[in-house]
């Protein structure tokens, strides 16, 4: 059995890579994100071009990944899943190396994480922010940087735990989905079957519920009376 979970929003209490991009990014990453949501350009193309914006010390980038809040369940989620032997694995279209920090900072470093790459080069004075993106795919239909549909496990049971548009394509494929916010809403809108959250609690009881064996059938015994 797999558990599949998505990062920025879902784990993370807001989107991560918006933060960081508010903080520390020049302003046109808002032009390049408004040019993706119009379908302009692909999430990899934007991603790609808003980190390429970036501009931060790596200290003050980690200090204030360090700062951020995920759900306060999932720690929880994350040992049970341990406990019933459910391969946990975090599948994201946002950014290795601020997800492994905001984890890390949680206690959390331990987990597998599936994300685009980050790569910084020394450029004189400065530093360059690279995203390079190893889990794309062409014929990725969302043209995203991680194309989740091809690391979902092919053949085993899998829950998939998601809440925005990097979501929406894997959420035809997953055995059972857990979705909040955008995902929620496009899962109604296409009759895609899902259970609704809030908290990683939620998740937890709703699987722990599924989990549990099925009552023996008995069978009928047809006794005659003399």
């Amino acid at each position: 059995m797999y558990v599949y979970c998505d990062f920025d929003g879902t784990i993370s209490l807001n989107d991560v890579t918006d933060q960081v991009l508010e903080r520390f990014a020049a302003k046109e990453w808002i032009r390049l994100e408004q040019d993706w949501e119009a379908g302009l350009i692909t999430s990899a193309e934007c991603m790609r071009s808003q980190i390429g914006l970036l501009d931060v010390s790596i200290s003050d980038l980690n200090a204030f990944l360090d700062s951020l809040e995920i759900d306060p369940d999932f720690a929880a989620f994350a040992a049970f899943c341990a406990s019933e032997d459910l391969k946990l694995t975090i599948v994201s279209d946002g950014v290795d190396w601020f997800i492994r920090r905001v984890l890390s900072a949680h206690g959390l470093g331990h987990l597998h994480v599936q994300a685009n790459r980050l790569t910084v080069v020394a450029n004189g004075d400065a530093l360059q922010y690279r995203l390079d993106t190893p889990f794309a795919r062409p014929e990725c239909a969302a043209g995203s940087g991680v194309c989740k549909c091809a690391l979902i496990h092919p053949t085993a049971h899998h829950f998939y735990v998601g809440d925005g548009r990097s979501d929406f394509c894997v959420s035809q494929i997953a055995d059972r989905v857990f979705a909040k916010k955008k995902l929620a809403a496009y899962c109604t809108e296409n009759a895609i079957p899902f259970t609704p959250y809030t908290t990683f609690r939620e998740v937890q009881t709703a699987i722990e519920v599924l989990l549990q064996p099925r009552p023996a059938r008995i069978p009928r015994l047809l006794a005659k009376t003399a």
